[in-house]
């Protein structure tokens, strides 16, 4: 896949706040989607006591989700863990795999939040910017805003809110399993984004996801 030459990874923090402040504006909240026929999931891993990182995006086919290409990566980062600047740490590997892609997604679902960060710049929204293709991004943990409500069973769902603003949304995807916390990455509604997430999902992380971690996982087991 060819991606435009765009900012430097290598930023202070101050500098990769002020980039996001920046790229916020850009973000696209509606859809402006092509037919879903390809999906991609992307998962990273750490290995501990290393600053070894490793990538993997698998894309499918929509609906029936059968594997069509995975790429894997890894490389080294020297970005620290900084909550609200995952992409900075993260960004780079996934840039890389998608560079080896040559099916190029409908839709990308990202492991982290879109529109539901504290600058409303998470890293599927950011990605989605950089890629210009439609993102999703559904996390296992909420990093800002609240919901209201019990959410027992699949498909309910409550907005997640912040200073009145909705930003995302807490979404069963399984009947008594904890909600994932779903938010618009980029050229996506939130409607859309909840029927997606809930349309590839069997437990409770989207499939997307929870196979590009799976592969992930088999992949580090052989290194």
């Amino acid at each position: 896949m060819l991606i435009k030459k765009h900012h430097s990874w290598d930023l202070n923090y101050k500098d990769a706040v002020e980039l996001q402040k920046k790229l916020a504006k850009k973000i696209i909240l509606y859809d402006d989607i092509n037919p879903v026929k390809k999906i991609a999931g992307v998962d990273v891993k750490f290995l501990k006591n290393s600053n070894l990182i490793l990538g993997a995006v698998l894309i499918f086919s929509f609906p029936d989700l059968t594997l069509i290409e995975a790429k894997t990566c890894k490389s080294k980062t020297d970005f620290p863990y900084i909550p609200g600047l995952l992409v900075f740490r993260e960004g780079p590997i996934i840039e890389e795999c998608f560079k080896k892609i040559k099916n190029i997604p409908d839709l990308i679902f990202y492991d982290g939040h879109g529109y539901c960060h504290p600058r409303r710049l998470g890293i599927a929204s950011h990605m989605g910017i950089l890629f210009d293709l439609p993102s999703i991004g559904c996390a296992k943990k909420k990093l800002c805003g609240d919901y209201q409500g019990s959410l027992i069973y699949r498909g309910e769902y409550s907005f997640l809110k912040e200073n009145g603003e909705i930003i995302g949304a807490a979404l069963v995807t399984k009947d008594n399993i904890k909600p994932v916390f779903v938010s618009q990455g980029h050229k996506i509604s939130l409607n859309s984004a909840i029927k997606f997430t809930l349309d590839v999902s069997k437990f409770r992380i989207p499939e997307p996801i929870r196979l590009a971690h799976n592969y992930l996982q088999e992949y580090f087991a052989e290194m």
